[in-house]
């Protein structure tokens, strides 16, 4: 499995409109047979920081994702909304063996 971990900092005032913006990704995200888990969380004390927990089951399955009009219609949206660019961190699945 692969996981990653996606932060986006979003101007404030903006919070309403980046959930709608990404609502519609991630139900796009979760019909891909690939993908395992598409979390999207915020910070608690920073409100205009959220961030995207996401499992696939490979990193074609990540790829596959990437090609997708809902992920690249979420990026364009996105744009306007950030205070900067996304950062993402890859991480080595070790625990549980399946989702």
């Amino acid at each position: 499995m692969f996981a990653m971990l996606v932060e986006i900092n979003i101007k404030e005032g903006k919070e309403k409109e980046f959930m709608e913006v990404f609502t519609r990704n991630h139900l796009g995200t979760r019909q891909e047979p690939g993908n395992l888990r598409f979390d999207v969380l915020q910070d608690p004390d920073i409100k205009t920081r959220f961030y995207a927990y996401e499992v696939y089951r490979d990193e074609a399955a990540l790829e596959a994702h990437r090609q997708t009009p809902h992920y690249h219609q979420c990026v364009k949206e996105l744009e306007s909304l950030m205070t900067g660019t996304r950062s993402k961190k890859i991480f080595n699945w070790l625990l549980p063996d399946k989702i």
